[in-house]
């Protein structure tokens, strides 16, 4: 009963902490608003609002607003790019809350609680309260994390990766195969969890121990039929690739968008770094260049960093995999400028970075320090209109 308590209060903790956090990220947002902005009456709570809702954010709420066929530009259905499940959850709290902005941050609010309070128990079951401790902050000060609180995936994504990888690291295959449906309703990253999970299964269950014994009952009992249920955490694409389908008679009309108007796509990620690392040398001293090019140059390294301290501390191979991936997709992008941002679902580099800090405590406190003065630039960028995307 005692322990339990006490669980208790963490997990209460946790949730605090995490929205205290937003809270200070918040109205820290209003003091640059005041001081950088050039407004010609005091500053509002739509002002605040609409500072909050940038680059892609008025797309997701216009897809709430008007549904897919409805959301048109230029006279195309360009938003058919952007994942339903943040919308469709934009469109039922505006059953209670009558702006879609002010929809938005609640619910990245609350998300980023939740998320932050799985990641906090995914992180102490694997290394312990302390290292759980130091991953759990070092998400909430890294320097893209005001992300978290805008009218985008970030929070939303959150919650759902980590408690999609806590429910598979308990192996409670029906929550995973649900999660996992809304994973895939969230954004292409969620696609990413399923490899996770043949990973998880085949790992815990020995696979290659029980073949070499022809344990076929044990294969199937434990590998074969976990496996075939979590396989349908994947109809959440297939509802998305109906949605283009409907909306255009192309289940995969999106691609054809992100490639023509977005410019995105898939290329070889060593061309990916060559125009990174070129774009960050020339515009080193300018304001794009700050914002984009030099982040995410820094930020391959450390995901480099992260695959091969996984490597090297024997990270279980769920996690490995999950992380891998993740960097691949991220890094094999035609235009690449929304790195920070995805760095974000890095959750098992988070785990790490934790684990390391617990052993390297004299490093806990200028690594936040640092994190965090870096969060400030950043969020000041964002509120100022620069290119931090």
């Amino acid at each position: 009963m005692k322990k339990l308590m006490i669980k208790r209060r963490t997990e209460l903790r946790v949730i605090a902490g995490a929205v205290g956090v937003r809270l200070v990220v918040y109205l820290f947002s209003v003091c640059i608003l005041v001081m950088m902005g050039q407004y010609a009456q005091p500053l509002t709570f739509s002002d605040f609002l609409e500072a909050w809702t940038r680059w892609d954010s008025p797309h997701y709420i216009d897809v709430a607003r008007y549904g897919y066929s409805g959301a048109i530009e230029d006279g195309k259905h360009l938003f058919l790019v952007f994942y339903p499940l943040l919308p469709w959850l934009l469109k039922l709290l505006h059953v209670f809350i009558g702006d879609y902005r002010l929809c938005g941050v609640v619910l990245s609010t609350v998300l980023f609680a939740v998320g932050s309070l799985y990641f906090y128990k995914l992180t102490e079951r694997e290394f312990g309260e302390k290292a759980a401790e130091n991953a759990t902050i070092m998400l909430a000060v890294f320097p893209f994390s005001f992300f978290f609180g805008a009218v985008l995936t970030e929070g939303l994504f959150l919650a759902i990766s980590a408690s999609f990888l806590y429910y598979l690291r308990e192996h409670k295959w029906p929550l995973v195969a649900i999660i996992g449906f809304l994973a895939c309703l969230t954004k292409v990253q969620g696609v990413l969890l399923a490899p996770a999970v043949a990973a998880e299964i085949l790992y815990a269950e020995h696979f290659l121990e029980k073949l070499k014994a022809r344990d076929w009952n044990a294969i199937l009992k434990k590998i074969i039929l976990p496996g075939l249920l979590c396989t349908t955490m994947l109809l959440g694409l297939g509802v998305y690739l109906y949605i283009n389908w409907r909306v255009e008679g192309d289940p995969f009309r999106f691609m054809y968008y992100q490639r023509t108007h977005w410019y995105n796509g898939f290329l070889p990620m060593w061309e990916t770094m060559a125009y990174v690392a070129k774009n960050a040398f020339v515009n080193c001293h300018t304001s794009v260049g700050m914002s984009i090019w030099i982040p995410e140059f820094v930020l391959f390294f450390v995901w480099i960093m992260w695959i091969v301290c996984g490597i090297r501390r024997k990270l279980r191979p769920t996690y490995l995999l999950y992380l891998t991936a993740l960097f691949l997709v991220t890094y094999s992008s035609s235009w690449l400028i929304s790195g920070g941002r995805y760095t974000l679902c890095a959750l098992p580099g988070f785990m790490l970075t934790g684990e390391w800090l617990g052993r390297h405590e004299r490093w806990k406190i200028p690594a936040v320090a640092v994190s965090a003065m870096l969060l400030a630039l950043y969020l000041t960028g964002y509120m100022t209109g620069k290119q931090v995307m």
